[in-house]
């Protein structure tokens, strides 16, 4: 592994979790048990998720960049034995702690023989977004993992001579994705220190630093870096998490493949490779070992060509949801092809090709995909409704932008309550990409003529005010380029001086595309600028000092 100035061979590794897994047996974590990990991307969360497993336990890995009510949430909820964090984070838990800096400075003697595990044995837990207002934990079994690596390994021929990028947060299930088959492949792990580049191009730049051959990016990154140079070392770019509505262009250095899976597959249920002709890519053919369904309403299956919903059946189906036995078998039902295993109703809409292969028709339910992130939009309402002033609330992702937007009607119609400060406190609760951009106070929800709520009017864009350059205020040229990119960036109709760039819906993503716009308008800006300053005119004071001639 390679973590910036950090290198781990293989041999140290083993050493290392050999130790750590020694020490979790001596704290009692045997076959079955959960131990969260509450690590930033780095060596030593690697280093704990196999040490979990060699002590026969499974993994829990969360952010720990969300709020503290979000990890407890999962903690109480997962009923961990343990969580393994760090010790300046300690004090976050209230569940027992082992600090990983003593575990691996521990003289407990390394763990050189564990329990046998199954196929059929729990591997990891990742929590999703749920409509009831809180998280459920998935459980996802060795087999499906051990599939997932086989098949990697085999499709995009990963060797030892590789170098395979780790990206994706320890909560989102393209984490296993990155480090299990590369691990099992015996390739070189480079993981990204911290948080995203500053722009597509920074994010090119550090993959042709660092050597990276196969790489995975969520679908709005790897969109963005089709259009970059990226030094010839990058053979294979996968992507997926959201529809891939473009394709590559011609002469592309590397191969592009799409992937799709819910988090109840085992990450990747079904792949496709993704050349420069065509219309939208397919999301494909299953992976070896699963099956994809395409059903009616009755579970019949649908005519070729038509579109029903897709079902996914075979080794990658996860066991079910951790205490949410109703949920279970509400989504996990009997594999018509073998009764003695289940398939998942992913509530995805699909149809076949003529060709072979499925392409992606839309959801079947009101699931949405927030930056390659599932997000039930009934645990953003629920937690809306839970703040003081609201009676009612609405979230819906805009047709505009990959966001999420709110409207809420206040609990006294004479007392209104503030959406800056409801979007502050949902951020207390909620991860970012689970924060609606924008949250609008109204009198009543808009309905249909059926009388039921009009989530497509609340999602499409509304009439822009005034444009950002004529809302007055601003004292110089950078200020009002800014604002304007700002209000291009953010979809809003005008913003002030005094705006935060995140507080008026803002995230990383698209921090990124509003630096990339800046620098085309000939401001010298990155990203990490706005985590600076987020203020519109201490940001504008900072790049006028950076821009010559501003």
């Amino acid at each position: 592994m390679v973590c910036g100035g950090e290198v781990l061979t293989y041999s140290d590794l083993d050493e290392r979790s050999s130790r750590l897994a020694g020490v979790l047996r001596a704290r009692g974590v045997g076959k079955g048990d959960l131990v969260v990990l509450a690590l930033e991307r780095s060596p030593d969360l690697v280093v704990a998720a196999l040490a979990v497993l060699l002590a026969g336990g499974a993994y829990v890995g969360v952010d720990v960049e969300d709020p503290d009510a979000r990890l407890a949430s999962v903690v109480a909820d997962s009923g961990a034995r343990l969580v393994i964090a760090r010790e300046a984070d300690a004090a976050r838990f209230a569940a027992e702690v082992l600090p990983v800096e003593r575990a691996l400075e521990s003289d407990v003697p390394a763990l050189r023989e564990g329990p046998e595990i199954t196929p059929d044995d729990l591997c990891y837990v990742v929590y999703t977004s749920g409509s009831t207002g809180a998280p459920k934990g998935v459980l996802v079994p060795h087999e499906g993992v051990a599939n997932l690596a086989a098949w990697h390994q085999r499709t995009f021929d990963v060797r030892p001579g590789d170098r395979v990028s780790q990206i994706a947060r320890p909560s989102f299930d393209a984490w296993a994705l990155e480090v299990w088959p590369c691990l099992a492949a015996g390739a070189t792990l480079h993981l990204m220190e911290s948080r995203l580049p500053g722009s597509s191009d920074a994010l090119a730049r550090w993959i042709s630093t660092q050597g990276v051959t196969v790489c995975f990016l969520t679908t709005v990154l790897a969109v963005d870096l089709l259009d970059q140079q990226v030094g010839g070392s990058l053979r294979v770019l996968l992507t997926g998490g959201e529809k891939l509505n473009r394709r590559p262009p011609a002469g592309l250095p590397y191969k592009l493949f799409n992937l799709y899976g819910p988090t109840e597959t085992s990450v990747v249920a079904t792949f496709a490779e993704v050349g420069p002709e065509g219309g939208t890519p397919p999301i494909g053919h299953p992976l070896p070992g699963m099956r994809a369904y395409l059903l009616d309403e009755e579970r019949r299956p649908v005519p070729r060509g038509s579109v029903g919903e897709l079902y996914i059946g075979g080794t990658g189906v996860a066991h079910g949801y951790l205490n949410r036995p109703e949920l279970t078998a509400q989504r996990f039902m009997p594999d018509p092809v073998d009764l003695s295993a289940r398939m998942y109703a992913t509530g995805d809409l699909a149809r076949e090709l003529p060709e072979g292969g499925l392409a992606f028709a839309g959801r079947a339910d009101d699931q949405v995909k927030v930056r390659g992130f599932r997000v039930e939009p009934g645990e953003v309402e629920s937690a809306l409704r839970g703040l003081a002033g609201v009676r009612e609330a609405v979230v819906v992702k805009s047709e505009q932008a990959d966001q999420l937007i709110a409207a809420v009607v206040p609990s006294d119609p004479a007392d209104l309550p503030d959406p800056v400060g409801l979007r502050r406190e949902l951020a207390r609760h909620l991860p970012d990409y689970m924060v609606p951009a924008a949250v609008t106070v109204l009198e009543a929800l808009p309905v249909t003529s059926h009388g039921k709520v009009d989530r497509k009017a609340l999602a499409r864009p509304q009439e822009p005010a005034a444009p950002a350059q004529e809302s007055g205020g601003f004292r110089t040229d950078t200020e009002r380029v800014l604002a304007e990119l700002w209000c291009e960036v953010l979809q809003v109709g005008s913003v002030e001086r005094d705006d935060s760039f995140f507080e008026s819906g803002g995230d990383s993503l698209l921090a990124i595309r509003l630096a990339s716009r800046a620098r085309q308008r000939g401001l010298r800006m990155v990203a990490d600028d706005l985590f600076e300053y987020d203020v519109l005119h201490e940001l504008a004071a900072s790049v006028s000092a950076a821009s010559p001639g501003t």
